[in-house]
């Protein structure tokens, strides 16, 4: 039975069909007022609190000397680093395709800045129930399409926009959650679940924030004018 249960396990975890894609971290919905041009930035510091628990250590080891082939004497170094969470450069992706394609016109002399931080974020709530009611039913049902898992991702982000002077003149907070589900002939394996529901959760958030940005475009963009003006006078 063990050996069967391994079995459908294996199958499984390989199985699973859907990767993370490019339209996955490609936002498209761009506003119809588009802002000056401005450097995006991040708070990267809020994004590796956000995901750094989960960033693998590797161990490397290479040699640095090598004895005799009589004595078999070999002297080497290893070394620990942690390896970079994937959702981090998806969700930075995210911002600056957002920025450069659907508030800002990418084009023409800097007029200021803006710049995103995750507020908050629990990006690896999973749905283990499925597990439990797999194992107890053999995995039986999943065979059928019965999920395993579910990946869960909720996220707010704040993002502000400064004048060419440093000055903050919009602030706009948003949250959204998505969740993916892990399963045998849909879904994702584990890791692309939690990547596409991070992902999906960061575009949410930042479709929203889009609106507000977009409803106070006029007032922005005559604020980021006055500052060029002033400062080149």
């Amino acid at each position: 039975m063990k050996k069967i249960i391994l079995f459908i396990s294996t199958i499984f975890m390989f199985s699973s069909c859907v990767t993370m894609r490019l339209q996955d971290v490609s936002p498209k919905e761009k506003n119809s007022v588009m802002l000056p041009t401005l450097t995006p930035h991040v708070d990267i510091k809020s994004f590796e609190n956000t995901y750094y628990h989960l960033q693998p250590v590797f161990v490397e080891s290479y040699p640095l000397f090598f004895g005799s082939d009589i004595w078999g004497v070999g002297v080497t170094e290893t070394r620990e680093y942690a390896g970079a969470d994937p959702r981090i450069q998806d969700a930075i992706t995210i911002f600056l395709k957002d920025v450069k394609d659907n508030i800002t016109n990418p084009y023409g002399e800097k007029q200021g800045d803006i710049m995103c931080r995750i507020t908050f974020g629990d990006v690896d709530s999973r749905g283990i129930g499925w597990m439990f009611l797999s194992a107890l039913t053999l995995y039986i049902p999943n065979l059928f399409g019965m999920p395993m898992m579910s990946n869960r991702a909720d996220l707010e982000l704040e993002v502000q926009i400064f004048d060419i002077n440093k000055k903050i003149i919009g602030r706009y907070t948003a949250n959204c959650s998505d969740k993916k589900y892990v399963a045998l002939y849909w879904g994702s394996n584990y890791p692309n679940a939690a990547r596409r529901a991070n992902a999906a959760a960061f575009m949410c958030a930042m479709k929203k924030i889009k609106k507000q940005i977009n409803h106070d475009a006029p007032e922005l963009i005559k604020k980021l004018n006055a500052a060029k003006s002033k400062k080149t006078e």
